[in-house]
């Protein structure tokens, strides 16, 4: 058995025999220190082994496990994006909110994120982590609740864990900045151009991408990966086939106030698409709404006060009451008509309804000011995740409906699968950009990401529709469900691990 030393020994000269006969790539150091969220100063052309498109949370993520890889000890990286990630890294959260862009993350994500010094960098007295959700269905009124017992012990911590979206970027961000002196930054750097061109000398001959920024500067990389989003440029640079289903939603999210204090999830599918509140600490809490175009747009502008009343009237009323209501607002009701109707109608729903506390969110009190927005709800289904020096990680990669919290757990968990695909490949001496390495990253996830995709759809399908039997179906399916332990443990398990 080989003693700790000589295994640093052996690391240490791999490392360097692979630097040495190209497989890690090379060129002149930079100018400034690596790590800087300015771009550095380069010649014409940089040479990287591995460039990153995309600022987000995938690409972020990627990022910060490459350069905490002692595997990649000697290779060099590069994330791209046209936004202003400085502004992400030196955030300053508000004490009086929270943004209304959020995320859920399993607890293995988070773990594992804890684990390479990514996790601390957030502000982490604004994350909430929750044990529970209640799931309800309006129409067959079928209850779930996946409790806090559906977890065996206390030391298997949370279910998951809800964060800002700038807050886990701005933290990746700083953790590149104090860990990563390997990841080079270039923000506010627009690609305009990729194309392919022979490279010869630095491994066996090839055509490697070269990424022209809009700053003018050439990113000439071994491995290319696209972390750019649904539109990702990277995927129609590799001519990487789509196939997209719109669901003709729009998800409106905003930013609530709650009455009391509320550690819990809760969903309730209406025939107008689900809702969701999601915890966050201080009696703050996310919603999520899906609905149509009309719809939407109305509830994005009535007053705050009526919509504060809307939103608490979607969690308890039936669909013609709320129908009723948005009638009301279509046809330019005061905000005073709309709260008289709306709190007159659910003290009727809490005297009819007693004991049915547990399965609502406390009451909304306030909507913050400015914070409702929206965006088109649809699912993309990609031909593969690869192509020859190309990979596509998150939203690049597979686009689903945000009505069970996955898409940023599945971003995360290719942006590990990729990582060790390449750090295994430096450390056999294999090229890490081709097709037979690249392969084995497809492998892993592709399934995977198609197989949760076709779950989610399936499951707005099922309680989108509104047919009695089709209800009624529903109905049993979720009290037989609420009332085996096992089984909701199983689920959880499969959802959050």
């Amino acid at each position: 058995m080989k003693s700790p030393r000589s295994a640093v020994t052996l690391l240490l000269s791999t490392r360097r025999r692979l630097f040495s006969s190209g497989y890690i790539a090379r060129s002149r150091p930079f100018a400034t220190a690596h790590g800087s969220v300015s771009p550095p100063e380069t010649p014409a052309e940089n040479v990287y082994d591995v460039v990153i498109v995309g600022g987000g949370p995938a690409g972020c993520a990627l990022a910060g496990i490459l350069g905490s890889s002692a595997a990649l000890a000697d290779a060099r990286i590069a994330l791209v994006d046209p936004g202003r990630l400085t502004d992400a890294r030196q955030w300053e959260p508000p004490s009086d909110t929270y943004l209304s862009r959020t995320l859920q993350i399993t607890s293995s994500n988070q773990r594992y994120l804890d684990s390479l010094g990514l996790w601390d960098q957030c502000f982490l007295d604004r994350v909430q982590p929750y044990n529970r959700a209640i799931v309800t269905d309006a129409l067959g009124h079928g209850k779930l609740d996946l409790e806090g017992a559906a977890l065996e012990s206390p030391t298997e911590g949370h279910a998951a864990f809800m964060i800002e979206t700038k807050n886990l970027v701005g933290g990746l961000l700083r953790a590149l900045n104090r860990n990563g002196h390997r990841v080079d930054i270039f923000e506010r750097a627009r690609v305009a151009d990729i194309e392919l061109l022979r490279t010869e000398g630095l491994s066996a001959a090839s055509e490697w991408p070269v990424v022209t920024l809009s700053t003018e500067q050439k990113l000439r990389t071994r491995l290319l990966v696209g972390a750019d989003g649904a539109s990702s440029l990277v995927r129609k640079h590799a001519q990487i086939g789509t196939y997209s289903n719109k669901y003709s939603q729009y998800g409106l999210v905003a930013t609530l106030c709650l009455e009391q204090l509320n550690q819990t999830a809760f969903q309730r599918f209406l025939p107008s698409g689900p809702i969701a509140l999601l915890p966050f600490p201080g009696g703050f809490a996310n919603l999520v709404w899906s609905l149509d175009a009309e719809l939407v747009q109305l509830l994005k502008t009535v007053p705050e006060d009526a919509f504060a009343c809307l939103v608490n009237a979607a969690f308890r009323l039936s669909p013609p009451e709320l129908e009723y209501l948005y009638g009301l607002a279509r046809g330019g009701a005061s905000v005073g008509e709309i709260k008289a109707e709306a709190e007159w109608r659910l003290r009727i729903y809490a005297a009819n309804n007693t004991g049915a506390e547990r399965w609502l969110p406390p009451n909304i009190a306030a909507t913050s000011p400015k914070s409702r927005t929206s965006f088109p709800l649809h699912m993309r289904v990609v031909d593969r995740l690869i192509a020859e020096r190309v990979a596509l990680v998150g939203d690049a990669g597979h686009v689903m409906h945000p009505l069970a919290g996955q898409g940023l757990n599945m971003g995360l968990e290719d942006a590990q699968c990729l990582a060790v695909v390449i750090e295994q490949a430096v450390l056999a001496g294999e090229d890490m950009g081709t097709l037979a390495v690249l392969g084995r990253y497809n492998k892993q996830r592709y399934a995977r990401n198609l197989a949760m995709q076709g779950v989610v759809d399936k499951i707005w399908h099922v309680f989108g529709a509104s047919a009695s039997p089709i209800a009624k179906t529903r109905s049993l399916a979720m009290g037989a469900l609420d009332s085996l332990p096992s089984i909701k443990r199983r689920l959880v398990r499969d959802m959050m691990s």
